[in-house]
């Protein structure tokens, strides 16, 4: 069981936004089509991606043919969690894995604090891990 599951969607957002982190300051602006190519997407998803994320205030997109996106603010201001909370359901628990005769009826299953350690250790990076640390691979490259 992987208590830190998000999923593909999720997955591929943060990864087109940690693209726009490495270009963030230069002036770039990528289409959707270029972020998909940057990071092995499928550009119908990308580009599904991109929208949600502008109506969300996290990138603007310029029109026209040299148009594309960028994002709104320093990547060390966004953190995973503003990204992810676009495409996932926050859980309030985690089901209990062996079944719902367990936690809740009755004393609390063998694993359960273990489990909900590994769900706080997840809020936790996702909400502390920002996308700052992209700008610097930049120069990497």
């Amino acid at each position: 069981m992987n208590a830190f599951v998000y999923g593909k969607m999720s997955q591929h957002a943060v990864s087109a936004v940690s693209l726009l982190a490495e270009r963030y300051g230069d002036g770039t602006v990528l289409s959707s089509g270029q972020i998909a190519e940057g990071r092995n997407l499928s550009k119908p998803v990308v580009a599904k991606i991109m929208t949600i994320l502008s109506a969300a205030g996290l990138t603007h997109g310029v029109p026209g043919p040299n148009g594309g996106y960028c994002l709104t603010r320093d990547p060390a201001e966004i953190a995973l969690l503003d990204v992810v909370q676009h495409f996932e359901t926050v859980e309030t628990s985690i089901p209990c894995p062996l079944g719902p005769d367990w936690c809740g009826n009755g004393p609390m299953c063998p694993v359960h604090d273990e489990i909900q350690k590994l769900r706080s250790a997840a809020d936790e990076l996702l909400r502390t891990t920002n996308f700052g640390g992209f700008v610097k691979n930049r120069d990497a490259q």
